[in-house]
């Protein structure tokens, strides 16, 4: 298809509105004028632009004279820009000006156009793209569009580069290696990491670093400080071996779009990040996902085998238009766990019913494991419990809302008061909130 498109394109030069307006002149002004010179010189003047069209066509780069490729990440990330970079190499005679326009997969936000871009004889350009995915899973970027204009760009080619190719969509590993960075730096306090000050049995020093603003004064290391001349602090690690199992829900309550992403995704989102963090600080990482049946099943284990391993089961998550069942999937859990284990539990909490449920079997689960609860606030609800009412459809709705606010509040309310650990959150703040509630139960050592 491509090919005989390209063909056709071949034998039709591209003109511009500017100079198709300009060729057009003499046709809008011979009727307003009279005698022959008026038409000879509408005729000069269009044969004059024909020759000026054709010269422009034959200096323009053809797809023989051009090298297109395209460099996609390994893995995209769900609900953030990715870079997806073209090189663009002149290989004809002349230099070579190009606009083009790029073809990602359908729903996929970004800019697509590019160019002008100016690329001499012999020499390349690179140009690089954003685009945004909303859903993870396979994709196939399309071939490339490519206008190349001739010296005066008046006129030029534009034909199709076939470079079509497969893509995968991810949760969002941007965050993680955003984290491993500014881990490395000493820097989480951008995110909204929080500095633990480790407390209680198995802490021990493990380093020296440079102090960074919002350390704890407790923490600086004053023989140190006095060596280097500058601010030092004590590095501590928390006892190791700890296992963390993340449970996500992929049912119904989980579908609902918020911030771009539905529910399930953010949460998909948090628990890669959360997966990093544990494997990373040497805890048994596991993963449950769930719905009316079980999904997924990943046994605790350690290491960075068992976060590629949790990356690639989170990838291929689906959610489902139906009830989850907590009693099967936490039952399940509890005999599987033979240690004491912090039990992530992504979810949400809705109805008089869904929500005892819930308080039911999660009072099985402690206190021999320790359960986080972790919500997502609802921003369009909670406008609708605060809204004037002005009619009586209107007074209903906020009924509703206030209803669903208040059965909410209550549910996580019980689950506190029985010991478990509720979290909730607006959706784009789950993955920071997530990590520091993690680092809070390991700095107090509840494990």
């Amino acid at each position: 298809m491509t090919a005989r498109l390209n063909r056709l394109l071949a034998f039709l030069p591209y003109v511009t509105p500017r100079a198709t307006a300009i060729i057009a002149l003499p046709v809008v002004l011979v009727p307003w004028l009279s005698g022959v010179w008026a038409w000879t010189a509408a005729a000069v003047w269009l044969i004059g632009w024909a020759v000026l069209i054709v010269a422009e066509y034959r200096h323009a780069a053809g797809p023989e004279d051009l090298e297109v490729a395209r460099t996609l990440p390994t893995k995209l990330s769900i609900g953030v820009p990715n870079p997806v970079s073209l090189r663009l190499a002149n290989r004809s005679a002349h230099g070579a000006v190009l606009l083009g326009r790029e073809t990602p997969p359908s729903g996929f936000c970004g800019e697509r156009r590019f160019g002008p871009i100016a690329v001499s004889r012999g020499e390349e350009s690179r140009v690089t793209l954003h685009f945004t995915p909303w859903r993870r899973g396979a994709y196939v970027f399309g071939d490339v569009g490519v206008r190349s204009m001739g010296p005066l760009g008046f006129a030029g080619r534009q034909f199709i580069l076939p470079l079509s190719e497969e893509c995968h969509v991810y949760p969002d590993i941007v965050a993680v290696q955003r984290y491993a960075l500014l881990a490395r730096k000493g820097a989480l306090q951008e995110l909204g990491v929080r500095t633990m000050r480790y407390a209680g049995a198995g802490t021990e020093f493990e380093s020296l670093r440079d102090y960074q603003h919002g350390d704890d004064y407790r923490d600086i290391d004053w023989k140190a400080t006095a060596r280097r001349a500058k601010p030092v602090v004590r590095r501590f690690e928390v006892e190791r071996s700890q296992t963390i199992m993340l449970a996500v829900d992929a049912g119904r309550l989980m579908q609902p779009v918020t911030g771009g992403l539905s529910k399930l995704d953010h949460a998909v989102n948090a628990a890669l990040l959360l997966a990093y963090l544990a494997t990373r600080s040497g805890d048994l990482v596991g993963l449950l996902v769930f719905g009316r049946d079980i999904h997924t099943y990943l046994p605790p284990k350690k290491g960075h085998r068992q976060f590629l391993a949790v990356l690639e089961a989170l990838y291929s998550v689906e959610g489902k238009t139906e009830e989850s069942d907590y009693t099967r999937a936490l039952t399940y859990l509890s005999t599987r766990l033979s240690r004491r284990s912090l039990v992530v539990l992504f979810t949400d909490v809705a109805g008089q019913e869904p929500s005892r449920r819930l308080i039911s079997v999660l009072g099985g689960l402690m206190p021999r494991h320790l359960p986080l609860v972790i919500t997502q606030r609802n921003r369009d609800i909670e406008a609708r419990a605060r809204a004037e009412a002005r009619t009586e459809s209107e007074v209903f709705g906020v009924a509703v809302a206030e209803d669903v606010l208040r059965e909410k509040a209550a549910a996580l309310g019980v689950l506190a008061s029985r010991g478990a650990l509720v979290l909730d959150v607006d959706a784009e703040e789950l993955s920071v909130a997530a990590v520091n509630r993690y680092l809070d139960v390991k700095a107090r050592g509840k494990l």
